[in-house]
């Protein structure tokens, strides 16, 4: 598994993607009405659908914000579980 961010493509470990949530991914900028209420159907389903969409957002902000950290000091950055909690 990969983590996409602005700063750059890091592998995700596979201790770490085992603690991952599980959700679909959010529909792009160009999907249709049918992805998108695919998408709002399953987050409704369950309210641990929604939570467990929110951890993965937020793991991926703070993961985000971690990379950007380690491209400024010159670091690579390693893909942890930091966000999660």
């Amino acid at each position: 598994m990969i983590l996409k961010t602005a700063s750059g493509d890091f592998p995700i470990p596979p201790e770490v993607a085992r603690c991952l949530p599980s959700a679909p991914d959010l529909p792009g900028q160009h999907a249709d009405e049918r992805e998108r209420r695919a998408f709002r159907d399953w987050l409704e389903a369950s309210s641990e659908n929604l939570i467990a969409y929110e951890r993965l957002r937020r793991w991926r902000l703070v993961q985000e914000d971690l990379a950007a950290a380690a491209k400024r000091a010159g670091r690579i950055h390693q893909v942890t579980d930091d966000g999660l909690e």
